[in-house]
């Protein structure tokens, strides 16, 4: 079984908000992240509320964090 991502117009108004906020920081991102999530809007805001503050308030330099992600796609075989 596939779950779909939730088309845009149809997202929990705070996701939408949501990831309005991380394509504006982050144009390259890849916005069926947040609509495949937005199936369960409340865990979804879970994680954000999560994540968020880790990804935006880190100590860590922003290169660094971007060679971290990338080596661990490397040792997962994830395509970049």
């Amino acid at each position: 079984m596939r779950l779909e991502p939730v088309p845009r117009d149809q997202l929990d108004p705070e996701l939408s908000t949501t990831l309005d906020a991380f394509i504006k920081g982050a144009p390259e991102f890849n916005p069926l992240v947040f609509q495949t999530m937005g199936n369960n809007p409340e865990v979804s805001k879970a994680f954000y509320n999560f994540y968020i503050p880790i990804r935006n308030e880190s100590r860590l330099d922003v290169r660094l964090k971007e060679l971290v992600r990338l080596k661990i796609a490397q040792l997962n075989d994830c395509s970049t």
